[in-house]
């Protein structure tokens, strides 16, 4: 069965929208570049702001331009356009909306992942996709938008779980290539508040988690190192990306091969 590599996302401002691009480079960190470069801290505490605890982020708009370093955002009728480097209207305008003071920091080497041990791209299979949107009588897309993976899988009479591949027990890295860059499969990852939220409104639908697992369990695939599965609000793969693929591009139609 031949794999491909059929979508990338990154998401240059952590836990705002994301951008699909053709092409991203593998950065010294072992991240794809302008993939939560930036993020914002609560400069009351420090505190990261995430889409976990902060539900306004839903009802923000980014839209990226990465040629040009610009983003416009808009917010309840009210939209505003920005450099990159301009830290400080960025985060004047935010800490408005948001009603506290943030502050916006930059990492080009890593970013600022939500795994601080596989920090790689994630990964998942878009019949994987289908398939949880047909548990909640949701789109393809409706899911991507809450599951924000970076690399997203397809090929013909690809099973859903596809990716369930690309871990094993714990301690064990299963290694791949995507073109020419070599990932390390390490874990399934554990799910957040994230996914039963509607990416533009932020409200929950019921009972998301308990049927998640309810239809997990039930349609695990064989493969799947069931270990795993301390609990099986589980989905998507978190990856390594060793130094040596520091400057390597991955691309869309790149075939993903299990080595």
């Amino acid at each position: 069965m031949e794999v491909f590599l059929s979508k990338i996302l990154v998401f240059p401002f952590k836990s705002f929208d994301p951008v699909e691009v053709e092409k991203v480079r593998i950065t010294e960190g072992g991240t794809l570049e302008n993939d939560r470069r930036f993020a914002l801290f609560r400069k009351e505490d420090g505190k990261v702001l995430s889409r976990k605890w902060e539900t306004k982020l839903y009802r923000i708009r980014s839209n990226f331009d990465l040629g040009r370093e610009e983003v416009v955002f808009s917010y309840e009728g009210v939209e505003r356009g920005f450099k990159f480097r301009e830290r400080e209207a960025i985060e004047r305008f935010l800490s408005e909306v948001l009603g506290y003071a943030v502050e916006l920091r930059e990492d080009r080497r890593r970013g600022f992942p939500d795994d601080g041990e596989a920090y790689g791209p994630t990964v998942v299979s878009r019949p994987t996709l289908v398939e949880v949107g047909s548990w909640f009588g949701l789109s393809e897309g409706e899911v991507r938008l809450r599951l924000r993976t970076n690399l997203e899988l397809d090929g013909e009479n690809l099973p859903p779980f596809w990716e369930d591949r690309l871990f094993a027990k714990a301690g064990e890295t299963v290694w791949f290539k995507v073109g020419p860059v070599k990932v390390g499969g390490v874990n399934p990852c554990r799910r957040c508040p994230v996914p039963a939220r509607d990416p533009f409104t932020g409200e929950s639908l019921e009972n998301f988690r308990r049927r998640f697992e309810e239809m997990r369990r039930k349609t695990l695939p064989p493969w799947a190192e069931r270990s795993r599965f301390d609990t099986f609000y589980r989905l998507t793969v978190n990856t390594i990306v060793p130094p040596s693929e520091a400057g390597k591009v991955l691309k869309v139609g790149d075939r993903v091969i299990l080595l």
